[in-house]
């Protein structure tokens, strides 16, 4: 059923969706009236009610001028040209901002239509006028804003400050993208345009005005990977020596969190750069211990037993490198070492982190380790612990006894966790484990990994 007629800050797919709805009650008159009438299944009262909303004022029109530009798509030649001249005659005088833009939109969400290319030409045409032109520049629908941008473009019509705001700003990335072509995609770029595209939160936007730097040395230690790439780049054009540069801010890494992490991107590394990064992993900065920790991953990938103490760290950016480290040599790591980490009086990041580590592999410590995160005190964590024992509930034979003993407690309490094919195959392999003399001449179902 379909509700009343939607509002013109709703998104253009609520028109159309409106629209549909409408007729498929078979053109009984929605909540709105005249908007219902616009949509009915009959012809003759589409046309009807666009000869009403012609007589309308102006500002009663913009209210249901989306649906008008919706018609100028219609399949019935007499009711898109009535809605065709109607659009036309709306968009040439003054409209409310609001009205503007979703008119606008609901004629881009049309436009791929056997019939909508009409309303499209009287959009561009009526986009010369630069009220118009200003409201589809700012309006919320992305697609909007995209033709708005590449209208503007293509006419010369975008001041170069609007575009460098625009790519360092705009939530959208295909209009960032065409607004970043035309500011920094230059022989020249203007150090202004430049300077606000270097103050951007998107990586790619940072990283395209880096590349036009002459002095990128600032930005080797970016917390992007993508501008810090594009810097060493930028360094290397200049004559410089990227790791030479990031050795020197690491020296100074409390102000350059992510030089360490720079560091070991440098392809120029020497055989000082491991004991450095090594003894960064201490440093009073949480920020400088997680580069240091996701440096090591690129420079010592083997080094894991290194790297398993810092799960420890009361930084959970910290913790969250290092699982990322550990996660490549799951299978190597001590049981012991991460069911210690899921105690209840751990903080959050540790018992979080050991749970994700737990659920990479099938050894019987693992399997208790999950089914002892069943009663974590955290719901999220209870929730993740019964996904990943559902996922991987095999265990290893023979299991030790006291492993065997408690799983087969946690299972008669968590039973409707698992299947009741799994529980069966766990409680099988558990029982075998605590009487050797069942299992005399069994097969085995895994191997402890």
């Amino acid at each position: 059923m379909s509700a009343g007629l939607p509002h013109l800050a709703d998104p253009p797919a609520v028109w159309v969706r409106y629209d549909r709805e409408v007729r498929a009650e078979g053109g009984a008159v929605a909540p709105g009236g005249l908007g219902g009438a616009l949509c009915a299944a009959s012809r003759a009262d589409r046309r009807a009610a666009l000869r009403q909303a012609a007589a309308l004022p102006r500002d009663e029109l913009a209210r249901v001028l989306p649906l008008v530009a919706v018609r100028c798509a219609d399949w019935v030649k007499p009711v898109r040209a009535r809605a065709r001249r109607l659009l036309r005659d709306a968009l040439r005088g003054p409209l409310p901002a609001g009205a503007l833009a979703a008119t606008a939109a609901a004629v881009l969400a049309v436009e791929k239509r056997r019939e909508g290319e009409a309303a499209h030409a009287l959009l561009a045409e009526a986009f010369s006028d630069a009220r118009v032109r200003e409201v589809l520049l700012d309006a919320p629908d992305p697609v909007t804003r995209r033709f708005a941008h590449r209208a503007a473009l293509d006419g010369g019509l975008l001041p170069a400050e609007r575009a460098a705001w625009t790519a360092a700003a705009d939530p959208d990335r295909l209009v960032r993208g065409m607004c970043l072509a035309a500011v920094a995609d230059v022989p020249d770029p203007d150090p202004a345009h430049l300077s606000v595209l270097l103050t951007s939160k998107w990586p790619e936007t940072r990283a395209a005005a880096v590349a036009a730097l002459t002095d990128a040395e600032p930005y080797l230690a970016d917390r992007s990977g993508t501008v810090r790439a594009a810097a060493r780049e930028a360094v290397r054009a200049s004559g410089g020596h990227p790791a030479d540069l990031c050795r020197a801010q690491c020296a100074d890494a409390a102000r350059r969190p992510y030089a360490p992490v720079g560091l070991a991107e440098c392809a120029e590394r020497t055989d000082e750069d491991l004991p450095l990064l090594r003894e960064l992993t201490t440093h009073p900065v949480a920020r400088v211990r997680a580069s240091a920790v996701a440096g090591l991953r690129t420079l010592d990938p083997k080094g894991w037993q290194r790297v398993l103490p810092l799960l420890d760290d009361p930084s959970a950016a910290v913790v969250h490198e290092v699982t990322r480290s550990l996660s490549e040599h799951a299978y190597s790591l001590p049981g012991d070492e991460l069911l210690a980490r899921i105690a209840p009086e751990r903080p959050y990041p540790q018992r979080a982190a050991a749970l994700r580590l737990l659920s990479l592999g099938y050894s019987s410590h693992r399997m208790l380790g999950l089914m002892r995160m069943l009663e974590d005190p955290h719901p999220r964590l209870r929730a993740r612990a019964a996904l990943a024992a559902t996922r991987r509930a095999y265990i290893a034979w023979p299991t030790p006894p006291e492993v065997a003993v408690e799983v087969l407690e946690l299972l008669d309490r968590h039973h409707d966790v698992l299947r009741a094919w799994d529980r069966s195959h766990l409680r099988e392999v558990l029982l075998r484990s605590l009487d050797p003399a069942k299992s005399a001449g069994a097969g085995v179902p895994l191997t402890d990994r």
